[in-house]
Formats: C-alpha cells, structure tokens, sequence
C-alpha cells in the first residue's frame, strides 16, 4: 500500500486549525449580517423630524418622529402605521439613499440586487370610518 502516512497535528498545529476556521466562521456571518437587519435614513429636508427605516431583506419601510406635546415635559416618538406599497417587497438587498433636494421629506428604497428604486414618504390618508391618519406610503419600484 502506497500513500501518505498521516501523523498527529504538532503542538499548536490543531489551535491553528480551530482559529482559522472560527476565522472563517465569523467573516461568513458578518457578510451575512451585512444584508440581515436594518438600514435608516433620514430625508435630506431641514423641516422633516423623521427617520426611516427598511429592513434590508424584505424592504418593508418604517417611519418615526419626535414629537413634544405643548402640555408634556418629556418628548415621545411617534411611528407611522404601513400603507400602500410600504410592506414587505420580493425578496432582495435593500437600503435607504436619500436626495440632495432639500425640500424632499421622503426617501429611495433602493434594492441592490435588482436596481429597482421607490420613494417612500408619509402622507395623511383616509381611515376607514372617516377622517385621515399619517401612513407611510411607497411607489411602485421601477428602474
């Protein structure tokens, strides 16, 4: 029988091995958190209070805001309920990118894998039962 003759590793030879691997372990999950979570973007208007957010496999949309009621000491944040086109999308690499327009309040939901971008914005629109409530909405994605 002709062949290598396999040896134990040396002293050392096997903690080498071990972190090389956890090594490799951990830059495979850090690419993979790199897509996994969120990404938040703020509109580049100086009279939006608000923040984005999309998660950046879905590319479902949120929004908040502070708010400091006239009778309150301490402020809160207020977040939008999801309206048309603000829920999860296909499945892809989303993140945020807003203008250098100063007037704009809403921002680009751009996924990276596609090249498709909408804007999201929050809007007042009708409730069911009358009257209006703040949502976010987001266009149709496009190239």
């Amino acid at each position: 029988m002709t062949g290598k003759r396999l040896t134990a590793p040396r002293p050392g030879q096997a903690g080498l091995l071990a972190a090389g691997l956890l090594v490799a372990s951990v830059a495979g999950a850090a690419a993979q958190d790199a897509k996994a979570g969120f990404d938040f973007g703020a509109p580049p208007s100086n009279q939006a209070n608000r923040v984005f957010s999309v998660n950046r496999t879905t590319g479902e949309m949120s929004a908040c805001q502070f708010e400091r009621p006239d009778s309150a000491l301490v402020g809160i944040t207020r977040c939008f309920a999801r309206g048309e086109g603000a829920g999860a999308q296909k499945l892809g690499a989303y993140r945020l990118v807003a203008t250098n327009f100063s007037g704009e309040t809403g921002i680009f939901r751009v996924n990276a894998d596609t090249g498709e971008m909408s804007i999201c914005y929050v809007r007042d629109v009708p409730k069911a039962g009358g009257g209006t409530e703040p949502a976010i909405l987001c266009t149709p994605a496009a190239k």
